[in-house]
């Protein structure tokens, strides 16, 4: 799906986008979250960018005393809708580009920033980035793990 920079932005500015809270995963401790924690928001996310909407999905989740927001978000460039206001330094408003998937993992023990975002290709193409979205969530769980000192049994 391609969309105009300028377009994209305008959506996300006005908040023209379909935005889906789904409920918090609750985990007692980190070794028993499962890999595939991130299906129920990475089926809500393909249902609905399929229909060729700007998405925002979020998936709360609670892992001991860790609070964790995994989301997933149409882009044209790897950033979150947050940073809507510095698109345009990067893409030229004009231009008409694909839209992506991006994930975004926020914790304030993932990363100095509290956040960590990935690109993926085209919304077109989502069904070949399924499982390594699902897989990159995994791992940025396993990452907030080890910054909290607990180590898998």
């Amino acid at each position: 799906m391609d969309i105009k920079v300028k377009d994209f932005i305008s959506r996300v500015e006005s908040s023209d986008i379909t935005k889906v809270v789904l409920g918090e995963i609750k985990i007692k401790e980190f070794k028993d979250l499962k890999k595939d924690f991130m299906e129920a928001a990475l089926l809500e996310y393909e249902k609905t960018s399929l229909k060729r909407q700007v998405v925002q999905v979020t998936q709360p989740i609670m892992i001991e005393k860790e609070k964790v927001e995994m989301v997933l978000e149409t882009g044209v460039i790897n950033l979150p809708f947050s940073n809507i206001n510095r698109v345009d330094n990067f893409l030229n408003i004009e231009e008409t580009v694909p839209m992506v998937s991006n994930l975004i993992t926020i914790s304030p023990n993932l990363n100095i920033s509290g956040l960590f975002i990935r690109s993926y290709s085209s919304v077109d193409n989502l069904q070949d980035d399924i499982k390594k979205i699902s897989e990159d969530a995994f791992t940025d769980i396993m990452k907030i793990q080890e910054n909290v000192g607990k180590t898998p049994s």
